[in-house]
């Protein structure tokens, strides 16, 4: 039962999240999360990642690095421009995310072109000596923490409400009828 617990949990690994910052009008910030979560294999690295912006929905102009110290002198980090059939792209390179590990603090601005909140787009992540393509997914909003405490006030509640019912119970009569 607990390897279905621990398969389960690894299978909704996400390798890259994002938060997604409104700085007024259409322009917003994207903070992007990176987690190597071994789906590349035991023991290898993140080195590479690109993750694309849909010429639809950005305007190709307006995308800016913004990524702070010292994060930002550890990755190499471009934004490549987009083609005919090609989007352009945010492109971060260099050092090594290890199995386990997460880094944050990618930052991309940028003015947003469609309806609503910016969301997901689709990233992969390569070899930077081969540039062989190892993974691609989509990025996915950054989890929020759930509070735990909503389980056990239910318990609790419910076994309140079971003693509550066991002492409201008439004692049968003693005396045969």
């Amino acid at each position: 039962m607990l390897a279905l617990v621990f398969a389960s949990q690894a299978a909704l690994a996400i390798p890259i999240q994002y938060k997604v910052e409104s700085l007024g009008g259409n322009d917003f910030r994207y903070e992007y999360t990176v987690t190597n979560d071994g789906s590349l294999g035991a023991g290898v690295a993140l080195e590479g990642f690109t993750i694309l912006f849909d010429t639809d929905l950005y305007d190709e102009g307006s995308l800016l690095i913004v990524t702070a110290d010292p994060l930002a002198s550890d990755w190499d980090e471009f934004i490549l421009a987009g083609g005919l059939g090609v989007d352009p792209a945010y492109d971060a390179f260099e050092a090594a995310i290890a199995v386990g590990e997460t880094v944050s603090g990618f930052k991309v601005e940028f003015y947003w072109l469609g309806s609503g909140t910016p969301g997901s787009q689709p990233y992969q992540i390569y070899d930077p000596d081969t540039f062989d393509v190892l993974f691609t997914g989509d990025t996915q909003p950054e989890a929020t923490a759930v509070p735990a405490t909503g389980s056990l006030v239910l318990m609790l509640g419910g076994i309140a409400g079971l003693a509550a019912s066991m002492c409201r119970r008439r004692p049968r009569d003693l005396v045969p009828r």
